[in-house]
């Protein structure tokens, strides 16, 4: 795994989310209640960018802010129209309280932060 390190954990407390470029692709990194997800940040709808939306980490999921497409944050699938395309999804650990995220597209398994 080629992993960047992206920021310090306590950066993105629970029930966050942010912006940020990994290997020249924007993604939006979330934590719901201590596990970390990073999709592709943009929505394959209406080409907006998600960590600008609203995540509803009671759902797991982000809702973009152009259309209101909500995106299954474990694995980038889109689960409400007008989005029908899922997102990118990258692996994503915790190093010594290091947010780390591999640029290459992937099958995600949500790293538990606790």
């Amino acid at each position: 795994m080629n992993v960047v390190d992206v920021m310090s954990l306590d950066d993105i407390p629970p029930g966050t989310m942010t912006r940020v470029e990994v290997g020249g692709q924007p993604i939006c990194l979330a934590n719901v209640e201590g596990t970390l997800y990073a999709v592709h940040d943009t929505c394959t709808h209406g080409m907006a960018s998600l960590s600008a939306g609203w995540l509803d980490p009671d759902m797991g999921r982000v809702e973009c802010p152009r259309h209101g497409a909500y995106f299954r944050l474990s694995d980038g699938a889109a689960i409400t129209p007008p989005a029908t395309a899922s997102l990118p999804v990258f692996p994503v650990e915790v190093r010594d309280g290091r947010v780390w995220i591999d640029p290459t597209p992937d099958t995600t398994h949500p790293f538990d932060a606790r």
